[in-house]
């Protein structure tokens, strides 16, 4: 974490802890916190430190008062001076549908952040419809509490408070009463505060205790009730910027295995506890019963353990992603039921990709990220160390292969040596269905410089009828958003995985609980919106454009898929490279997503050359290539391999 980075997490903290503490008075400090609106876009606070104000308006569905609010303030033109807007909506019964529909017929186009839970109305004092907050980022202070409106238009201490701090000059803070405004939902805290030892501590052991336990990746142990007594400021923030539990898939789409996040109910739970004190209360303490990591493996003994080259992790820093290729030792192929990545030292691992394929003239640490392009075995994360695969699943890994991973390294204040272990847990027999790990990539991808919101896109087109399982959205620090969708034969479609806040630091495959059936002829269409503005604290150098790349300065639209196949096929198991990379060209060259490559699409300094035999190929003359017609191409081009695809 850069020292900048580092200071606005401590800022945000403290002025968090500030007002955590504030129950009995006005609060005036701007707590830190990330809410959803109601398009599906995050809303971070912190995110706009860099602009002049920030105005908060308190809504509710049953009352137009905040809506009219909304567009007298867009009428002033104050956000194209740089003024940020929304309005919190903390009606645990409205949902984004309405919310929207809302907001269309009242032609407002200022977000409505969804604060179901109510922790942010709570936590900042909003009690009445159209109540009015002015942020000045400059010291995170409220500087403004009040109606918007006055009369009919805007009410003058708001003018002159925006106005001054649009004009970089200091305002003192005011307070103007709600007159008859309409309540908003009463989102005081319930008087019955939830046991520790019965609701928190077990849900804590449930959601937390995976990475904050002793030899675990979290930077303090989740061990006895006063260490979370002592940290639970901190918690009560992380709940508010949605930072913990590390979980950053959209809760209103999709529903999958080994969600870690807290729903309503939960998050209430907790910050009710916290601000009432974090009692103790009576009971035992769960949580003097998490142990240390077990080194053991989960399954027993495997049945091949893949051992990495060890490395070398400095104190401090930032690493580049590294890349291992080991041989396959076995002389036979197998079958793989299952897969677990065991860290030679937890605290520093934060993510691997092992994958396998073709071995290289290589072995040991190699520069290059190409087994990206390759199969997947298992992607790990802290918390998500096994993955025993679908029923009736397999992955057919043959003897003259090479095992490759990806590894994230992070720093942790003192040198240490990994050395990870991958351990192959074979099945009997050959599998129904053979388990496919493919990607989605955008390789032409081109980042402006100083843009604040670019997309990109590609898909994976599915030949045949399959079942799909798991999704992985993968960028760099630019990586701002990512969803996928599936795109169906007829047209329609849909989405089945929102990511809003994208966070480099907390990436996961997000399995369906439910396995998602689709036809042939699908695409499976992945989505990720960059930030390359200075307003990202994370981004390397936002006066560069982006272009694809394997290391962190630079930017990835990167797209796992594990699926099978619904019917099984005869070389099913065989990885056909030449259809593979065939299906990634097309899944980014074809940007109208047509499910065809028009010779405008192709790079222009190839198109002459390519010409001729595109004409030919073109043998419908529809004036583009199909799927069997570019793979085609791409063949007597010698286009399907893996180096020239990355080149």
């Amino acid at each position: 974490m850069s020292i900048v980075r580092s200071f606005v997490w401590l800022t945000f903290t403290v002025f968090s802890l500030q007002a955590a503490a504030q129950s009995s008075e006005t609060v005036s400090r701007a707590a830190d916190f990330t809410l959803i609106d109601h398009q599906g876009k995050a809303f971070n606070l912190h995110y706009h430190a860099q602009r002049p104000a920030i105005v908060l308006i308190g809504h509710a569905e049953g009352s137009s008062d905040a809506l009219q609010a909304a567009k007298a303030l867009e009428a002033r033109n104050w956000q194209g001076r740089g003024l940020v807007a929304a309005l919190v909506n903390p009606d645990s019964q409205s949902s984004r549908q309405s919310s929207a529909e809302l907001a269309r017929q009242h032609d407002v186009a200022l977000p409505v952040l969804m604060d179901t839970a109510g922790l942010i109305a709570n936590t900042y004092q909003l009690s009445h419809v159209g109540e009015t907050l002015v942020i000045d980022p400059r010291r995170w202070q409220i500087v403004y509490r009040g109606p918007a409106i006055d009369a009919g238009s805007i009410h003058p201490q708001l003018q002159a408070t925006v106005e001054a701090l649009l004009a970089e000059q200091d305002v003192t803070p005011a307070t103007v009463p709600m007159l008859a405004a309409d309540p908003l939902p009463d989102v005081t805290h319930s008087s019955t505060i939830a046991s520790y030892s019965e609701t928190i501590a077990p849900l804590l052991v449930e959601k937390c205790a995976d990475c904050h336990r002793p030899g675990g990746i979290g930077p303090w142990a989740m061990t006895s009730h006063a260490m979370i007594q002592g940290f639970s400021p901190m918690i009560r923030e992380t709940i508010l910027t949605r930072r913990m539990p590390p979980w950053h898939a959209d809760p209103e789409i999709g529903e999958f295995e080994h969600d870690l996040s807290l729903s309503t109910a939960e998050q209430r739970q907790v910050v009710a506890w916290i601000d009432a004190g974090a009692p103790r209360g009576d009971g035992p303490d769960p949580l003097a019963e998490v142990a240390a990591v077990d080194t053991e493996w989960e399954m027993g003994e495997p049945d091949l353990i893949v051992t990495l080259p060890a490395f070398d992790v400095p104190a401090t820093g930032v690493l580049d992603y590294q890349f291992f290729e080991v041989k396959n030792p076995l002389d036979r192929d197998v079958w793989v039921k299952a897969v677990q990545i065991a860290p030679g030292d937890r605290q520093v691992l934060h993510h691997a990709i092992a994958t396998f394929g073709a071995s290289s003239s290589f072995e040991g640490q190699v520069d290059s990220g190409e087994s990206l392009l390759q199969p997947q075995l298992m992607t790990f994360v802290p918390g998500n160390e096994t993955y025993i695969y679908p029923e009736n699943t397999g992955v057919y890994v043959p003897a003259d292969s090479s095992f490759y991973t990806q590894m994230h390294y992070t720093t942790y204040g003192r040198e240490t040596r990994d050395e990870t272990r991958i351990g192959l847990y074979f099945a009997d027999e050959a599998p129904e269905h053979v388990l496919q790990h493919y990607s989605i990539l955008n390789l032409g991808l081109e980042i402006p410089p100083g843009v604040a919101e670019h997309e990109e896109a590609a898909y994976y087109q599915l030949q045949r009828d399959a079942v799909i399982y798991a999704l992985f959205p993968h960028a760099h620090y630019r990586g701002r958003a990512s969803e996928f969708a599936i795109r169906y034969p007829d047209g329609n479609e849909e989405i089945v995985l929102s990511v809003p806040d994208y966070d480099f630091n907390w990436q996961r495959y997000f399995q369906f609980k439910d396995p998602i059936e689709v036809p042939a002829g699908s695409m499976v269409i992945h989505r990720t919106t960059y930030d390359n503005s200075t307003a990202n604290l994370s981004n390397p150098d936002s006066s560069i454009a982006v272009n694809f790349g394997e290391q962190t300065w630079e930017e990835m639209l990167y797209g796992g898929i594990s699926f099978r196949y619904a019917e099984p096929g005869e070389n099913d198991f065989e990885i056909n490279v030449e259809d593979y990379l065939t299906a990634v060209v097309m899944g980014y060259m074809d940007k109208e997503m047509k499910g065809q490559i028009a010779l405008s699409d192709m790079p222009e300094s190839s198109r002459q050359s390519l010409a001729l035999p595109f004409t030919i190929l073109d043998r419908d003359k529809s004036g583009g290539l199909d799927f069997d017609e570019f793979r085609q191409l791409m063949i007597q081009t010698n286009m399907t391999n893996e180096r020239s695809i990355m080149d």
